[in-house]
Parts: C-alpha cells; sequence; structure tokens
C-alpha cells in the first residue's frame, strides 16, 4: 500500500506539499529568515570564490616567474638554498639536461645562476637577487619573464644588461636606460662589481622578484662570479597534462644514476606560502562559519516559533493518527526548504557578483595600493566561477537547514494530542 494511504502515515510528497504550503502561511517570517541564510549563503560563495581564485593565481605565478614546476640542485643545497651558495654548483649540465629533458611529462628545462649581491647607482645600495638566465632559447620556455615586462625590453643575446624589478627601479629613481653597479661575493670568496644598464623593467605580482630581484645574462654571471659552466639549479616545466608526482618520481628515478643530485617540487620549495595560504583559509573559514550558525539559528527560531503556534493543529493531526515520525518530517521538510530558498536566493546573488568579477578581475591596486597583502597577484583578482561547488552548497545549506530544525521538530512530534487541542 504506498505511504500516502497507509493509517497515519505522511508520505513524501504530501509532507513536502504541506511544508510548502506552511511556509506560505507566514511569508514575511519566511523570507526573513531566507535573507538570512542567503547573506550567509552569498558571502560563503563570494569568500570561497576569492580564496580559490587568488590561490590558484598565487600558483600560476610562482610557477611562471619563480620555482617552474620543479628544481633540480646538487645534493645538499636545497636545506640551505637561503644562503645562496655557489660552492655547491651543478655541472655537467649538458648530460644534466638531456637526463632530465627525456623524462616523459617534461616540457622543458633551463639552467639558471642565483647570487647575493648588491645594487647601487653610486648613492644608494641594496641588498637584492641576482639570476643568471639563458637569454635566447631554454629560460622563455619555462618562465614567463618576457611577458611581465612593463618598459624597455627583454635581454638581448650578446649584449650587457639587466632586467630590474619594478619596485627596485622606485626605489632607485631609475628607469631604462640607467646604469646600476652590481656588486658580488665571487665562489672563490672575492668580490667582483660590474657596471650593467637597465635594458628593461618587469612587474610579474611578486614581491620577491619586483621589489628584490634583477635579471642579467646567464654568461655575465658565470663570468662575474668565477662559475663558468656551472649553475645553481636546473628549473624544469611540466607539460599541461602531466601528473606533478608521478613527474616528479620520474625525475627522481633519471638522476639517481647521475649521483649528487636533488629535485624538489614547486609546492617543496614554496611551502612557507603553502602554509600562509593554509592559514588564511583556514582563517575565513571560522569567520564564514559564524555566519552560517548565525543563519542556522535563525532556521531554529522560525521553525520553533512555527511548532508553537501551531499545536493545536499538530494535536489535531496526531488525533486523526498522524504519527510523531509524520510530524518530525513535516517540521523538518519545512527548515529544510527554509534553507534552500535562501540558498538558493544568496546563490544567485553570488552567482551575479562572481560572474562578473571572474572576467573583469578584482583591482587590487584600488584597493590596497602598493601595500603588500602576501599574495603574489599582479593588479587584479579573478574571482572562480565553480558551477558544482555552488551547487554542493546550495544543497549543504538545504541539509544544514534540516539539522537546525531537528529539536523543533522533536518537540513537535512529542506532544500530547489531548494537552496539545486544549493549548489556546
Amino acid at each position: 500500500m504506498p505511504p500516502e494511504i497507509l493509517p497515519g502515515k505522511l508520505g513524501p510528497v504530501t509532507i513536502l506539499r504541506l511544508g510548502w504550503r506552511n511556509l506560505r502561511r507566514n511569508r514575511r517570517r519566511t523570507w526573513i529568515t531566507a535573507t538570512t541564510v542567503g547573506l550567509a549563503v552569498f558571502f560563503l560563495q563570494i569568500t570561497w570564490s576569492m580564496m580559490v581564485g587568488i590561490e590558484r593565481q598565487s600558483y600560476d605565478n610562482l610557477i611562471n616567474y619563480q620555482t617552474a614546476n620543479a628544481k633540480v640542485y646538487a645534493a645538499g643545497y636545497f636545506e640551505i638554498r637561503d644562503e645562496l651558495p655557489l660552492d655547491r654548483p651543478l655541472e655537467d649540465l649538458d648530460a644534466l639536461q638531456a637526463t632530465v629533458s627525456s623524462v616523459d611529462g617534461v616540457a622543458a628545462t633551463t639552467p639558471r645562476l642565483t647570487f647575493q649581491a648588491q645594487l647601487s647607482d653610486g648613492t644608494d645600495q641594496i641588498p637584492c637577487l641576482g639570476i643568471g638566465v639563458q637569454v635566447l632559447g631554454s629560460d622563455t620556455e619555462v618562465f614567463r619573464i618576457p611577458q611581465a615586462v612593463v618598459d624597455g625590453q627583454y635581454l638581448s643575446l650578446g649584449e650587457e644588461g639587466m632586467l630590474l624589478g619594478s619596485g627596485l627601479a622606485e626605489m632607485f629613481g631609475l628607469g631604462v636606460g640607467d646604469w646600476l653597479t652590481v656588486l658580488a661575493k665571487t665562489k672563490a670568496g672575492a668580490y667582483e662589481a660590474i657596471d650593467v644598464p637597465i635594458t628593461g623593467l618587469i612587474g610579474t605580482g611578486n614581491p620577491l622578484i619586483d621589489q628584490g630581484s634583477f635579471f642579467i645574462p646567464l654568461e655575465t654571471a658565470r663570468g662575474m662570479l668565477g662559475m663558468e659552466g656551472e649553475a645553481t639549479e636546473l628549473a624544469v616545466r611540466f607539460s599541461q597534462i602531466a601528473s606533478e608526482s608521478a613527474t616528479l618520481a620520474r625525475i627522481h628515478r633519471a638522476i639517481a644514476g647521475l649521483g649528487g643530485l636533488d629535485v624538489k617540487g614547486w609546492r617543496d620549495v614554496e611551502e612557507d606560502f603553502l602554509a600562509f595560504a593554509q592559514m588564511k583559509r583556514a582563517g575565513s573559514v571560522v569567520f564564514l562559519a559564524i555566519f552560517v550558525v548565525l543563519a542556522l539559528v535563525g532556521v531554529t527560531n522560525t521553525i520553533l516559533m512555527a511548532a508553537y503556534e501551531r499545536t493545536r493543529e499538530i494535536g489535531m493531526m496526531m488525533a486523526m493518527g498522524t504519527r510523531g515520525a509524520g510530524i518530525r518530517g513535516l517540521f523538518l521538510t519545512e527548515g529544510a526548504l527554509n534553507g534552500l530558498l535562501g540558498g538558493a536566493v544568496g546563490s544567485l546573488a553570488a552567482l551575479a557578483v562572481i560572474a562578473y568579477f571572474a572576467t573583469a578581475g578584482l583591482d587590487l591596486q584600488a584597493l590596497y595600493g602598493d601595500m603588500d597583502i602576501g599574495y603574489p597577484v599582479k593588479e587584479r583578482m579573478y574571482f572562480v566561477l565553480d558551477f558544482a561547488a555552488m551547487g554542493i552548497t546550495w544543497l549543504l545549506t538545504g541539509l544544514l537547514a534540516a539539522f537546525a530544525s531537528l529539536y523543533p521538530a522533536a518537540r513537535a512530534s512529542r506532544q500530547d494530542p489531548v494537552r496539545a487541542l486544549r493549548y489556546v
């Protein structure tokens, strides 16, 4: 026998129809509750879209301008990498590049020489990071530095010059065509200085590069530091369809036979930033949880008030044979519908905002000026439009609203029919 015609039992269709009808009995209260839920869902959707968007942009920025997908170091270099030692270089680079490039999933490799340096304009002197790069070929296949040139031009083969971070240029008050003196300690421990013209300025959105780095041709860096034929790292870019963990494992196996080498993925290199991003995300989750709890309290209060107001009605239904499970189901359905209604309103409003900023982006310069927000993002932050995540959030809103209705539903279902009928 179908549930709808079993004595004392309300079927799901009947419960759904009654729940929807009851929501319309007090439309003002329903919309107030739905608005509260909608605001919580709106801020949840917006904040999550922003967090995912800025994290993805940050990861892309790090890979494109700083870390690549992976780096190969000489054994022991990674543990003291912050000291930028020159006494643990990579040697026999041709054989190493050929070995790594042959690994399935590797798209390109390039050697780099990073070193501590002082930049001086004759008056001021600023400590920074020097990076020697291959001007023609491999570096531009692994990194996207040429696309970040905001003034002047990229380095030219056979010509002296430097690419200077735009923030460093502002500190010195210099531009393209001006000269700077590079002072650095060589591999042998002596100090060497060279004068280099500024050929271009770069703006990547990454503070480490824009405010603390410069790029010079690899051969210029080698000659200055006394490291002919050597490099401090081999940067590796993976193909777009390559599995990060699987490709790293294959590289590790490939270089094991060469001895004295170590490979690290970009997540290992940037573990401090990833910890920072995780902390920021956790803080946002706690903040949003407060909004969600407040919204659920509103749902609980609404359903509890409805249970009190309909005490005689509940008594009548129970006197006519409706079981406690049917009463509970009715109020749980009302709570879920309230949550779904509010979630739909909040999600639709969030969808409009997210869709706009996913295309136009949010101008970070207008919001924060030159302040470092901790994320290496250039100029604009783009939201992420994820319909699956929005749909799941909407459904979870209904589920949580039903959960928030458990106490009012249980209280309503345990009433004594006789006393409920006498309730005034």
